[in-house]
């Protein structure tokens, strides 16, 4: 039997903690798992999707994918199947399926564009619509002021200069991770 040691975490004070990032080398051996950036990122997404959104989501009896799905619909509709894939960058067969419970419940409307020419079997492939229903309109509408509040609740508990460092930085690392690309919600 081989034995390893590893190196132990470091321990940092509770009284003043301290940023792993600062002295980082390009190897980032110095990096614990929990100092990941994608560690990091992950688990505040978590927090905030169980302690904030979600809390306010199960008042208005919607799941999150739905009101991803319903806030994109309602800001850019209408939109093709494709885009609400891309802008949401959540994966297709999950919002087929978040599409097709909004439809049933008249939130959405999802409508087949059948091009001239085209026949039965090739219009499985046919390209998808996807619009906002007046009672998906009302619904955003009223749980849109509720999110809006929880959001700005959270960022004030930011200083101004860390709700800027903030902004830039998410935006940064984006464009690094995806070439330069834009998170997709500058333009309408």
């Amino acid at each position: 039997m081989i034995k390893t040691t590893q190196k132990k975490p470091r321990k940092r004070s509770a009284s003043q903690p301290s940023c792993p990032w600062l002295k980082v080398s390009r190897t980032g051996t110095s990096l614990n798992v929990e100092d990941f950036v994608t560690f990091r990122i992950t688990r505040l997404s978590n927090a905030l999707r169980t302690n904030l959104t979600k809390r306010y989501l199960a008042d208005f009896d919607l799941s999150l994918p739905e009101w991803r799905l319903l806030a994109l619909t309602a800001r850019f509709a209408p939109l093709r199947f494709s885009e609400v894939t891309s802008r949401s960058s959540m994966d297709k067969g999950q919002v087929s399926r978040t599409l097709r419970v909004m439809e049933k419940r008249g939130l959405t409307k999802l409508k087949t564009i059948r091009q001239r020419g085209s026949r039965g079997t090739e219009a499985l492939a046919a390209p998808v619509l996807v619009s906002i229903t007046a009672k998906g309109r009302a619904l955003y509408k009223a749980v849109l002021p509720v999110a809006r509040k929880r959001q700005a609740e959270l960022l004030l508990t930011l200083s101004e200069t860390e709700r800027r460092a903030l902004y830039s930085t998410l935006d940064k690392l984006f464009g690094t991770i995806t070439g330069g690309a834009t998170s997709g919600y500058d333009t309408e």
